[in-house]
């Protein structure tokens, strides 16, 4: 290449009668070689320069997954905390309801145990809304939800031995029934927002984990111990 574009036009010029051209030729040619290197020596020194940058990126980006999976962690956490909270609340809701129809020897000490248990759930989940979560839509059932579950705790304790104000069944089954029914619809909003953070962390935790997606044999709900060896035998349906 060297002998073509510039000895090559030198010696035709020391052989020739005009050079001119010859060596005209020839220090274009020497021009382009030199171009040529300075860009080949620029490109490196940008690449040397966009290398270091593209790491600091992705060490940004994955920080940044990071410390979002963390926040979904905790997140998720907190809406099993609140569901179990719903759950035991609506249980001792049913189990004061039974303990109302005791009689008898000991009735009050058990209807009083299940009184306590009723307060000390309820008395939990009000503790949570120091904290305010989710939209609109979930705040509003969340107070209404934890107020019906204190009117019914205030029903319950007319039941207790000593109290001054007179129990009324009806009352109590009114205000029972209203609770449970904003406990579920509480407990489906959890739920809903339990299941997108679900499927977040699962999209999220193989670039947190740097390791490949486990394979799905299913979506949603597991379908059974039959059709899970259906799966594992290859007849996937």
């Amino acid at each position: 290449m060297g002998w073509l574009g510039i000895a090559g036009p030198i010696w035709h010029a020391s052989k020739h009668a005009s050079p001119d051209a010859w060596i005209g030729f020839a220090g274009n040619a020497l021009g382009a070689i030199v171009a040529l290197l300075a860009a080949i020596v620029a490109g490196y020194a940008a690449y040397r320069t966009v290398l270091p940058m593209q790491r600091q990126l992705s060490e940004l980006v994955r920080q940044n997954n990071f410390a979002h999976y963390d926040r979904l962690q905790r997140r998720a956490a907190d809406l099993v905390d609140i569901k179990i909270l719903i759950e035991n609340i609506t249980a001792h809701l049913e189990v004061m309801d039974r303990s109302l129809s005791l009689s008898g020897l000991g009735a009050y000490e058990k209807r009083g145990v299940a009184f306590e248990r009723l307060e000390a759930s309820v008395g939990a989940l009000n503790m949570t809304r120091r904290s305010v979560w989710g939209d609109e839509n979930a705040q509003s059932l969340t107070t209404y939800f934890v107020d019906n579950s204190i009117r019914a705790m205030t029903a319950a304790r007319s039941a207790l031995a000593g109290s001054a104000r007179p129990f009324s069944a009806d009352e109590w089954a009114a205000i029972k029934k209203v609770a449970v029914e904003g406990g579920v619809a509480l407990y489906s909003r959890v739920k809903l927002e339990s299941d997108i953070l679900s499927s977040e962390i699962a999209a999220l935790e193989p670039l947190v984990l740097s390791r490949q997606p486990f394979p799905q044999l299913w979506k949603g709900d597991y379908p059974g111990p039959e059709k899970l060896a259906e799966m594992y035998s290859g007849n996937r349906k």
